[in-house]
């Protein structure tokens, strides 16, 4: 209710948060600009009414797309059956700067006559599975929804997908999906991993369910929906990675808090949205 007047009141736009396990509003500020602390705190705390903690973080909150490195092989024939499970590479190239793209497929989706792989709108339109091999099938873009509470695009595979994630960082082992858990079942302290393409396999707890990234990352201010993770396995190129528990999904990476250069949390958006 408080996001625009909090973000006037500070030297510079902060990330927000509700935790659950204190009732506290948590405001993530990069810099102090040199004002006192508990001066800041005691201006938030008579903007919203509730009791807040200030966190001071050396933070940048950035997507986590990432350039990639070298060319892919020849495009695989449409018959070929692509293993863009989640957790797969993808890569495309950004027609405004010639540049190819790295991404992490998220889950495999289906509206019932086609199938396609969810991962992050901020990827670039026209991606490809990437094999280990080099080797290139393409996934024709169907639509994107990025905003306040949504970081989602949608390409389809030329031939059904498996409902597969990898679990490994070396992709030898895959796991199924068999169900999806909604943001409000997700508890601050719960282990959850992901499957970022630069990262590999990882697991970290939950640190806020209620997380509103610094910044405009949602094309403007971002909503408090996104879900945040503790660190440091989060790199530039894990955006749309799977994160799960077991065999359940539970949201698609969009970005990540960075201090003094390591990753402090990553955030995603849950299955909710999509």
């Amino acid at each position: 209710y408080h996001q625009a007047a909090i973000r006037a009141a500070l030297p510079r736009r902060p990330a927000l948060a509700l935790d659950p396990r204190t009732g506290e509003l948590v405001v993530v500020i990069g810099s102090t600009a040199g004002q006192p602390r508990e001066m800041l705190r005691a201006r938030i705390e008579a903007i919203a009414g509730v009791p807040t903690r200030l966190r001071i973080l050396d933070q940048v909150d950035v997507n986590l797309a990432a350039t990639a490195p070298g060319p892919v092989q020849a495009a695989a024939p449409a018959t070929a059956a692509p293993q863009a499970v989640g957790g797969a590479r993808l890569e495309g190239t950004n027609p405004a700067d010639g540049k190819r793209y790295l991404c992490t497929a998220g889950f495999a989706v289906t509206d019932g006559a086609r199938y396609g792989i969810a991962t992050a709108a901020h990827c670039v339109d026209d991606l490809s599975y990437v094999a280990a091999d080099r080797r290139a099938t393409p996934l024709a873009f169907v639509g994107q929804w990025g905003w306040g509470y949504q970081d989602v695009q949608i390409n389809a595979a030329p031939t059904p997908l498996p409902g597969l994630v990898f679990a490994d960082t070396a992709k030898t082992m895959v796991r199924p999906v068999l169900g999806q858990r909604a943001r409000e079942s997700t508890r601050a302290g719960e282990f959850v991993c992901h499957r970022g393409e630069r990262t590999g396999y990882s697991c970290a707890t939950v640190e806020l369910t209620d997380f509103a990234p610094a910044g405009d990352l949602c094309g403007g201010a971002c909503l408090p929906t996104w879900v945040a993770v503790a660190g440091p396995t989060c790199q530039g190129g894990d955006s749309g990675a799977p994160v799960f528990v077991g065999t359940v999904a539970l949201g698609i990476v969009k970005g990540a808090t960075y201090r003094d250069g390591g990753c402090a949390f990553y955030f995603y958006m849950s299955t909710d949205y999509l």
